[in-house]
């Protein structure tokens, strides 16, 4: 399954309007927020269609899963189910499972989990975890408007023009990339995108970091990650979480390849979700694929001299937030 799904969901007062674009989002945000009442309105017009005095709009089949049936488990529910997006109500223990997380890494459907928990055995994007959103109703209008707005979709922040230590998610390609970038900085590994936290707990009061993650699998981490960034006010720590390292490269332009603007734009119509449990799993695999024929083959174990070269550090430096830019000043 793959590519983005509309839906529209209505009744005489209230109006839903979100798309799902990647095989797993999140939907958060406290009680009376609308998140009951949203999967409630599909569960229902599933179930009787129009007779529920509701309307459902969706590009695709969907399926709502809101509490264990008596005789039934979710397994016997979920499993039969292909090319669908399930939508599950919270108070459903089963999505922090192992099962559940192998489940829907290979199901190949879409998932929107409602819960305010974080999934840590899922690898989802911090762009894909969302909040619903009330518009205010005009007197002209009957109905009042909801929609999902990203909660994480202002990053990066930086307070200052300085930073003392770069850490990287990981130890391999990205790493020594950014170990040839930052000159002035000193470099570090988390060694993982779990272990990020407890890295940064490690370091000195006083030294200003720079977090850089790949955004497309870092959902389960940030929440946790921001609440105590902001506990330190002796230490100012920023983050930067774009797609992937490999997703840089490729916007970069230093490979060129035919339809390549095209897939990074609608990346949703070509990431398959039964093959890639995540987006930054399939730049993987493209960047590899692209250049395994060239002089300067891709390997997420160690970087080719290619990528360091100085004129394809700048293409890659170019399209850098404004907020990491300043980090390269002397």
């Amino acid at each position: 399954m793959r590519g983005s799904y509309r839906f529209r969901v209505r009744s005489k007062k209230i109006v839903f309007e979100f798309t799902i674009r990647r095989n797993i989002t999140v939907i958060k945000g406290d009680s009376a927020t609308g998140k009951t009442t949203l999967l409630h309105m599909l569960y229902e017009y599933l179930r009787v269609g129009r007779e529920s005095g509701y309307s459902v709009s969706a590009d695709n089949d969907y399926y709502v899963y809101l509490r264990k049936e008596v005789g039934r488990t979710w397994q016997d529910i979920l499993y039969p189910l292909e090319n669908t997006i399930i939508f599950i109500e919270e108070n459903n223990n089963f999505v922090f499972t192992k099962e559940f997380a192998e489940f829907v890494r290979t199901s190949g459907n879409y998932f929107v989990l409602v819960n305010r928990s974080p999934f840590k055995m899922l690898p989802y994007s911090i762009h894909e975890i969302y909040e619903i959103v009330t518009r205010k109703k005009h007197a002209d209008v009957k109905e009042s408007y909801h929609q999902l707005k990203e909660l994480y979709s202002n990053y990066p922040i930086s307070g200052n023009n300085k930073v003392d230590i770069v850490m990287t998610e990981d130890s391999n390609s990205g790493h020594q990339f950014f170990s040839h970038l930052f000159k002035y900085s000193r470099v570090i590994s988390a060694g993982g995108n779990s272990k990020v936290l407890g890295e940064i707990q490690k370091q000195k009061a006083g030294e200003d970091v720079l977090v850089i993650v790949d955004g497309a699998a870092f959902g389960a981490m940030i929440e946790e990650c921001l609440e105590y960034f902001a506990t330190r006010d002796s230490q100012r720590i920023s983050i930067w979480m774009p797609e992937s390292f490999e997703y840089l490269i490729l916007k970069s332009g230093m490979i060129q390849a035919k339809e390549l603007s095209e897939i990074l734009d609608s990346a949703s119509d070509y990431v398959e979700a039964k093959e890639y449990e995540s987006w930054e799993r399939y730049f993987t695999w493209l960047l590899i694929s692209l250049t395994s024929d060239k002089e300067y083959p891709y390997s997420k174990r160690r970087l080719a001299e290619y990528y360091m070269q100085d004129k394809n550090v700048q293409q890659m430096t170019e399209i850098f937030p404004e907020a990491i830019k300043i980090y390269l000043e002397k």
